[in-house]
């Protein structure tokens, strides 16, 4: 069975398996990529903090439980964390079924700028992660690829930050 990743062109990554998007005034949304739901596979919960919670850049952000394994996401930015996804509290499964519009885990006003330095837009996170990625098909929404010569994945991931 094949499956084929999204990674849209208007986020910026910190990995493969986080997203950024601005939206606007120093704010950003964030979540995980459709690869990282993937690997997880049935996601069963979330921890994240609460609004009004201050992160520094690297603090760890969220955990994402699932049957298979835990996903640890280190804040990718500092900054006042300004909304949270409540939703995901009740229906964690979200996160795979719509990772990047109905299962965004939290908003996050940034601190510093110079943060934003260590995003990657969709070209330089492929680049850098072409031999995690051959195992599966991605697709990026701008661009044509060869869908066909990729294969699915196998295996999971284990207790790590992406």
């Amino acid at each position: 069975m094949k499956h084929n990743f999204r990674f849209p062109e208007q986020y910026q990554y910190q990995s493969t398996s986080v997203w950024l998007e601005d939206i606007g005034r120093g704010i950003f949304k964030l979540g995980i990529t459709d690869y990282a739901q993937y690997v997880l596979d049935d996601i069963i919960s979330i921890t994240f903090p609460e609004t009004g919670y201050i992160i520094e850049k690297d603090e760890e952000l969220a955990s994402i439980d699932s049957i298979e394994d835990t996903l640890v996401i280190m804040s990718p930015i500092g900054g006042k964390i300004t909304e949270i996804n409540e939703e995901l509290r009740q229906s964690p499964e979200l996160l795979n079924e719509s990772p990047f519009e109905d299962g965004w885990i939290l908003i996050i006003e940034v601190s510093s700028e110079d943060d934003l330095d260590q995003l990657y837009d969709i070209n330089e996170i492929l680049d850098q992660h072409q031999e995690e990625l051959a195992d599966g098909g991605f697709v990026d929404e701008e661009k044509d690829f060869d869908e066909d010569s990729y294969e699915d994945l196998e295996g999971s991931t284990s207790d790590s930050d992406y």
